[in-house]
């Protein structure tokens, strides 16, 4: 991380910068599964607060970590880039998104009725960004031998 950022005192675990990507992306699925539950706004605002923290490290980690890395759409004329684009571009796309919906929640004052919308909205968006930075397990292969016979 860049040292010239400042990052919220409150969040400690987001100074030491010992959390990669997949692990970032986990912390927000957990913060918008709480989320979720909340019914008021004084229930929201310190989760959103914390989540928001979450996805600006999410945003600067996305940027530096592709900041080399690129997709290249060439032209008909060889050695002519037509497009460029990070390799997690969509990505970076949905964590905007998400950092939005969380700002919209922090300080806007909507009817209450949309909360479980916004929250839900919210929510989808950070599991499928969390879906795009964590590798699942690899599988375990089991090999079954036939039975030996005496």
């Amino acid at each position: 991380m860049n040292p010239e950022t400042s990052i919220n005192p409150l969040y400690s675990e987001l100074s030491h910068d010992t959390l990669d990507l997949a692990m970032l992306a986990k912390r927000c699925n957990l913060l918008t599964e709480i989320l979720v539950d909340c019914n008021s706004l004084p229930q929201i605002q310190p989760v959103c607060r914390c989540l928001d923290a979450y996805l600006d490290v999410v945003k600067q980690a996305l940027v530096e970590s592709m900041s080399d890395f690129y997709v290249v759409e060439m032209d008909e004329e060889p050695e002519k880039p037509k497009k460029r684009e990070g390799l997690l571009k969509e990505t970076e796309t949905k964590c905007d998104y998400c950092r939005a919906l969380s700002h919209v929640l922090l300080v806007s004052h909507f009817d209450r009725e949309m909360l479980p919308y916004l929250t839900g909205l919210l929510h989808d968006i950070t599991h499928d960004m969390a879906g795009d930075l964590v590798v699942p397990p690899p599988q375990q292969v089991v090999i079954h031998l036939p039975a030996q016979p005496n």
